[in-house]
Order: structure tokens, then sequence, then C-alpha cells
């Protein structure tokens, strides 16, 4: 279930920062807190507009993701992150088909829980000074909150300077990582061979 929540939250914000990009041109580095305020509203809306049929077309599904999530998702950092000690000690082969089936494994996820998004109200804190305009990397804090049982959690977003923009590396939701849950999963495989295929089998399913 956590991990379940922690898909549809970083959904959020992995959606959010590829806003920015947009509005970036020719311009200082965009708030974050600001600019994925502004872009739940919008993903909520289109995910709204689109209907439940939105549910039955994976193929739609993943193609959204792949073509507005995936291009902003730091998934060089992701992939080593959630791999661990194991990362170094692969091979450049092995690091390249781990990304490659990480990347889809994600992008599976993410399209599972998209149509969710429209069920929950996020709040963000304020940046705090402006040392976020000069820093690499930024937290950004908030709550979200079920507009079905009104329960609300705590969120830190990870995000990661690229040029004016962000790229998004991790999320925590009550102190528990996105990342160490799959970190955890991962280092449970004894080694890469067997973790590849498992991810294979995951992705085939």
């Amino acid at each position: 279930m956590i991990l379940k929540r922690l898909i549809q939250f970083f959904l959020i914000i992995v959606f959010s920062a590829l806003m920015m990009n947009v509005f970036a041109e020719d311009a200082a580095v965009v708030n974050p807190v600001s600019l994925v305020q502004g872009t739940v509203t919008s993903l909520q809306m289109q995910i709204k507009s689109a209907g439940p049929g939105l549910t039955n077309n994976p193929q739609k599904l993943y193609g959204i993701i792949k073509q507005t999530v995936m291009p902003i998702v730091n998934i060089n950092q992701m992939a080593g992150l959630a791999l661990g000690p194991k990362w170094r000690q692969a091979t450049p082969a092995e690091q390249a088909e781990f990304q490659d089936a990480f990347g889809l494994l994600l992008t599976r996820a993410y399209a599972n829980a998209l149509t969710t998004v429209i069920n929950y109200k996020m709040t963000l804190n304020p940046m705090r000074g402006n040392s976020w305009q000069t820093q690499q990397y930024v937290a950004v804090t908030g709550q979200v909150t079920s507009l079905t049982t009104s329960q609300s959690s705590n969120l830190t977003y990870y995000l990661e300077r690229s040029g004016n923009s962000w790229q998004i590396y991790d999320l925590a939701i009550e102190g528990v990582s996105f990342l160490k849950n799959y970190q955890m999963q991962f280092s449970a495989v004894p080694d890469m061979p067997t973790l590849l295929t498992k991810l294979q089998s995951l992705n085939n399913d």
C-alpha cells in the first residue's frame, strides 16, 4: 500500500517538474513550489477530462508517461540509488540493461497509478529564503490529503537542478523513501543476472 501511494504522489511531482522546462526559457531558476502547485491542478484537470476510458487503455497511459514524465526523470541517478552497491559492481552492459528495465518498470507503475491523482489535494510549503536559486539540490515539503478519507500525509520531494529546470530523483512520504522501497527489494536478489531476469519477468506481466 505504501509503495502504491509513493508511486501516486511521485507521479504528481514528476509531471509538475516537466512544466518547469516550459516556463524556464529565458528566465531565472523557477521556484519549484509555485510551479508544482499550479501544475498539479493542471494534471488533475487533464486526467479528469480524459474520463474513465483512460483506465481501459494501457497503451495510451504508457504513452503519456513516456512522452511527458520519463524525459525529465533522472533515470541514471535513480537507477544507481535504487540498485545500491550492486550498481558499482555491475558491468556497463548490465547497468545499461538495468536502466532500460527499471525505466520500463517505472513507466508501467506510474501509468497504473495515473488515474488516482484527482483524488488527492496537495499543499506545498514555501521555500525558505532565496538560496534555492543557486543550489544544485532542493527538497520541497508539503502535505497530501485524500479527498475521500481526509487523511493527510507529509511529503518531501527531492529535485536536482538541470539548467533553469529540475529533475526528480526521489520522494519520501512520512519519511519513507520511494527509492529505498526499491532498494530493499533489489538488495534481496543475490546477483545482477537474477535481478535482470526478475525485472524482465515483471515487465512482461
